[in-house]
């Protein structure tokens, strides 16, 4: 199977769900019924950065868990119809797959969201032992906080020595990062995961220093913290910086954050200049969340860098 790989390839491990979202059509009544566009599409944080990866001419392989079910026949034959690579990933027999159901307001920007994703449980370090040989030589390995602890403490210590990309999901999900963090290369967190795995109060353009200070003392290496549409904070040899492009249109968030840790990935691969993969990557994400789908399938490098190139120019 090896010799089939490219020479460079990264390895995705986590979540692949079915994501149902719903965008109300006016401003959301609560105990009412809202009239709304509701679509079903793949989703899972790391199924979604692995199908921006390809997008941007990737070759990503995906590691995570299916439900023998409709959804989960559903899943398979979308990733691979996307040219998501799976034959890593398992089956569970008489399981259902993970599901998201996220509810938008009418500016599509998520209110409330709920998930199962309880089958990854089933991704366990016995189950990664057997896909040791393409871990080992992978370029990169991206994962999610979906995964259990003990599989997430199997990753950091295993393959150390493998440049690791993580998105910490939620706030809660992040506390199983927390101890790995000088074992990750990037990291991700939105405003509230960067406070709690940081351990400060307040992040914002007064306490870059101090918050600087603290990433170098807990020795992370490079943090994208993500400020939603304000931008992102930047962190990376020992420099702190507030980055943003000008707002533009949204029509749906989900996604977003998924498009942003592509973009990150796809730099690291192209050993592109830190600044630049920043802002090709912020330029993705606004790209995304103009699509009305998780991942928009517009994008494609050249897309990312004109879209770029007209924002700089505005």
């Amino acid at each position: 199977m090896m010799n089939n790989l490219k020479k460079d390839y990264i390895v995705a491990i986590g979540g692949s769900n079915v994501d149902i979202l719903g965008k109300s059509n006016n401003k959301i009544v609560l105990n009412e019924s809202n009239p709304s566009e509701i679509i079903i599409t793949p989703g899972g944080v790391v199924r979604n950065i692995a199908e921006n990866i390809v997008l941007l001419k990737n070759e990503c392989h995906l590691i995570t868990v299916f439900g023998n079910d409709d959804f989960g026949n559903y899943l398979k034959k979308e990733n691979v119809n996307k040219g998501i690579k799976i034959d890593n990933s398992m089956t569970i027999k008489n399981a259902e797959s993970a599901i998201y159901v996220s509810v938008n307001n009418h500016h599509g920007e998520m209110l409330v969201a709920l998930n199962n994703t309880n089958i990854l449980n089933n991704l366990t370090p016995k189950f990664l032992k057997t896909k040791g040989s393409i871990l080992l030589n992978a370029s990169a390995i991206v994962i999610d906080a979906n995964l259990s602890q003990e599989t997430i403490n199997f990753i950091c210590k295993e393959f150390k020595h493998k440049y690791i990309f993580a998105d910490p999901v939620s706030l809660k999900k992040s506390k199983k990062l927390k101890k790995h963090l000088s074992s990750i290369n990037i990291i991700k967190p939105n405003l509230s995961e960067a406070k709690f795995l940081l351990g400060v109060k307040e992040i914002n353009k007064n306490t870059l220093k101090k918050v600087s200070d603290r990433l170098k003392k807990l020795n992370v290496h490079r943090m994208i913290i993500s400020l939603g549409r304000k931008g992102v904070i930047s962190y990376a040899n020992d420099k702190i910086k507030s980055i943003s492009l000008p707002k533009q249109r949204i029509n749906n968030v989900n996604g977003a954050g998924d498009a942003l840790m592509a973009g990150l990935i796809h730099g690291y691969i192209n050993h592109w200049e830190w600044d630049y993969t920043v802002l090709f990557s912020l330029s993705m994400a606004n790209l995304s969340t103009q699509s009305p789908n998780t991942v928009n399938l517009k994008i494609t490098e050249a897309s990312v860098k004109k879209h770029l190139n007209e924002i700089i120019a505005t």
